[in-house]
C-alpha cells in the first residue's frame, strides 16, 4: 500500500509536498493530476476568502493508497463531505469510520490538531469535498457545541479539540452533486466550489444552531420519537409515504404536534423530506444500470405515474431523469 503524507493550510503551499510524494505536480496552484501509476483523477484546491478554502476530490485508485493529514500549527477545522456511492475510511484518533453515501454517515469535521488517515476504496469513484477553515471564525461555535457531544465525539489534549461525525443533510448532498459532473477546466468551475462550499458551511451552521434552539423547546422524549420517525421514513424509501396519521401514532403524539416538532427538527416537513430522499435514491438507481427501462425504476419506487415521478425528479435536480438514466446492457 502507497502511503502518502501531507498538511493542510489555508494557502496553495501544502500541495507541493502531496504532489511530490505522487511523482506529478500542482497545475496553476490549484490542481494535481493523478498519475496512471495510483489510476486516474484529481484534487482541485480553491482559497475563498481570507480564512476559508476548498478542496474538491475527485479519483478512481487503481491501487491501495493510505493518505494521512499530518497535525500542523495552522489552526484549522476541516469539513470533509464524502458522497461516494460506496464506503471508503477515515481514521480519527486510531478508530476507523465508515463514511459515504450508501452508510448516510458522510460527514466529518475534524481539528487540524488531530491526524487523520484517509483509505479510499479501490476501483471506485470516490468524490469528496473538505472545506478548511479558520478556528477564529468559529469561536461561537466552540463555545456552543454542547458539552455531551464534545465528551462523547471527542479524544483531546485540551478543550480546544474535537471531531464530529455525522450525515450530511439533503440540500448539501444536492448541492455537491451539482459540482460531481462539472469538469474542472470549465471556466465556471472555480466559482461554482466557492459558491457551493459557502452554501454547505451555512447550511451546517443552520442545522447546527435550530438544533440548539430545539433542544431548548423539545424535550428529549420527543426529540427522541421524532427520530425514530425519521430513522422509519429512511429505511422505507423503497415504499410510498405512510402518512402523517401513522408517522404521529408511531411518534405517540398528535398530528398537529408532530408535523410542528418535526418541522421544528428537520426544517422540512415528513412529505417533503420523504420525496427529498426518495429522489436521491432514485438518482442512485437511474446511474446504476440494473434496469432495462424508466418505468421498471418508477415501479421499484412504488410510484404508479412515471409523470409525477418525472416532475418530481425534476424539481429536486433540475434536469430530467432520462438525462442520468444508465440502461442495462442486453
Amino acid at each position: 500500500m502507497k502511503s502518502i503524507k501531507h498538511f493542510y493550510s489555508l494557502g496553495p503551499e501544502w500541495q507541493t509536498r502531496f504532489a511530490e510524494q505522487m511523482g506529478t505536480k500542482v497545475v496553476d496552484n490549484k490542481i494535481i493530476i493523478f498519475p496512471e501509476t495510483f489510476g486516474k483523477g484529481h484534487t482541485y484546491f480553491t482559497q475563498i476568502t481570507p480564512g476559508i478554502s476548498a478542496l474538491f476530490i475527485d479519483f478512481e485508485l487503481t491501487t491501495p493508497v493510505k493518505i494521512t493529514r499530518l497535525n500542523s500549527d495552522h489552526h484549522l477545522y476541516i469539513f470533509h463531505y464524502d458522497l461516494s456511492e460506496h464506503v471508503n475510511l477515515i481514521k480519527i484518533n486510531n478508530k476507523d469510520y465508515e463514511i459515504g453515501s450508501f452508510e448516510k454517515l458522510d460527514l466529518a469535521i475534524i481539528d487540524n490538531k488531530l491526524d487523520s488517515t484517509f483509505k479510499p476504496a479501490i476501483n471506485e469513484r470516490t468524490i469528496a469535498l473538505r472545506i478548511l477553515v479558520d478556528k477564529s471564525l468559529l469561536n461561537d461555535f466552540m463555545e456552543k457545541y454542547p458539552e455531551k457531544e464534545r465528551k462523547k465525539r471527542a479524544l483531546q489534549p485540551d478543550n480546544n479539540t474535537l471531531y464530529h461525525y455525522g450525515n450530511i443533510d439533503s440540500n448539501s448532498i444536492l448541492l455537491i452533486q451539482s459540482i460531481k459532473n462539472k469538469s474542472i477546466n470549465d471556466i465556471s468551475f472555480d466559482s461554482l466550489l466557492k459558491g457551493v462550499s459557502l452554501k454547505l458551511l451555512g447550511n451546517f451552521f443552520n442545522k447546527f444552531y435550530n438544533s440548539q434552539i430545539t433542544t431548548n423547546d423539545v424535550t428529549e422524549i420527543d426529540l427522541e420519537a421524532i427520530t425514530k420517525t425519521k430513522d422509519y421514513l429512511l429505511n422505507n424509501l423503497y415504499g410510498s409515504f405512510p402518512s402523517v396519521t401513522f408517522l404521529a401514532a408511531m411518534a405517540g403524539m398528535s398530528e398537529s404536534k408532530y408535523k410542528i416538532l418535526f418541522k421544528k427538527c428537520f426544517n422540512n416537513t415528513p412529505n417533503n423530506f420523504f420525496i427529498t430522499e426518495k429522489m436521491i435514491l432514485a438518482q442512485k438507481l437511474l446511474k446504476g444500470g440494473e434496469f432495462r427501462t424508466l418505468t421498471e425504476i418508477v415501479y421499484e419506487l412504488s410510484y404508479s405515474k412515471l409523470s409525477y415521478f418525472s416532475s418530481k425528479y425534476y424539481e429536486i435536480f433540475k434536469h430530467k431523469a432520462t438525462e442520468d438514466f444508465i440502461k442495462k446492457p442486453h
